[in-house]
């Protein structure tokens, strides 16, 4: 290790633990706003990629609304030939 941090990490141990321990909690805030940080870059980064792209759910939603507007349609011409030929 370099001197410095040896110095710093001695005058840590030096500390009483009640102000330890606000490093502690200090250090540990810090540590989660970076990760945060990046899980949210992360996920950005990912959403702008695929903006454009359906989910899986997405795809199953518009398919089957396709799949009932054929089948609407399909319903709409057979009754129409029904009443036509009466």
């Amino acid at each position: 290790m370099s001197a410095t941090l040896d110095r710093i990490i001695e005058e840590v141990r030096q500390l009483p633990p009640d102000e330890q321990q606000q490093l502690r909690e200090i250090l540990d805030q810090q540590t989660m706003s970076k990760a945060q940080a990046e899980r949210s870059k992360l996920s950005s980064a990912i959403r702008g990629k695929y903006a454009d792209s359906l989910s899986g759910s997405d795809e199953f939603a518009a398919r089957k609304a396709g799949e009932i507007a054929l089948e609407d349609h399909r319903n709409t011409a057979a009754v129409v030939g029904r009443t036509d030929e009466g």
